[in-house]
């Protein structure tokens, strides 16, 4: 009986040691995932800042030049609207971007908050069951539809779970994503609202 208990003692320790040096390396690995990124935001800060700052000159132009035109006062001031919307978009998502690397300890802890999905891995396992051991014909065909729904709902779960942190949302893929076309499109509307700017002051002293 001793030497069973001994035994049993013996492979819970085991099991806790692994558990701990797992959870360890875990948030080891969450804390430079997090440095990563703020070493990231730091670099491209000043990029986006000037990306973001470069269609707002020109629309300021086209702002005054509308006030100043005797005609076509909507059509400036539309122009100068829709070429700077791109601009301010991407101020405020880099914005966004600074704020969630300030502190860099938070959001190792929502990243640790968003990585913590033992639930879902089983959940996952279930679907993956459900797929395997569907059988033939349309009762197992169905049984499959059911794992597979599954997985795609653990999908998106999990998706919404990273969309619902804050200080995470900014980095999801599809995030930095649209953040790199609004980047590019500030940067052909600044192009556009210069020329635009150019030909209303022609307009303007034109006219006046």
């Amino acid at each position: 009986m001793t030497v069973n208990e001994g035994r049993f003692d013996r492979w819970r320790r085991t099991a806790v040691d692994a558990a701990a040096s797992a959870g360890e390396a875990r948030a080891t690995l969450i804390r430079e995932l997090a440095r990563a990124l703020a070493v990231l935001v730091r670099r491209v800060r000043i990029p986006l800042l000037v990306a973001g700052v470069l269609p707002l000159p020109p629309a300021l132009l086209l702002v005054i030049e509308g006030l100043a035109a005797d005609r076509g006062r909507p059509f400036f001031l539309a122009v100068a609207a829709a070429g700077a919307a791109p601009g301010l978009a991407l101020l405020w998502r880099r914005r966004r971007l600074v704020r969630a690397v300030d502190p860099v300890d938070e959001l190792a802890a929502e990243l640790g908050e968003a990585y913590d999905v033992a639930g879902a891995w089983a959940r996952a396992g279930d679907a993956l069951e459900q797929v395997r051991s569907a059988g033939p014909g349309l009762r197992g065909a169905g049984r499959a539809a059911r794992g597979v729904w599954a997985g795609v709902q653990l999908t998106k779960d999990v998706f919404d779970r990273f969309s619902d942190l804050p200080r995470v949302a900014p980095f999801l893929p599809v995030s930095l994503q649209f953040t790199g076309y609004l980047c590019l499109a500030s940067i052909v509307s600044a192009g556009v609202l210069g020329a635009f700017a150019v030909a209303g002051l022609g307009v303007v002293l034109v006219t006046g």
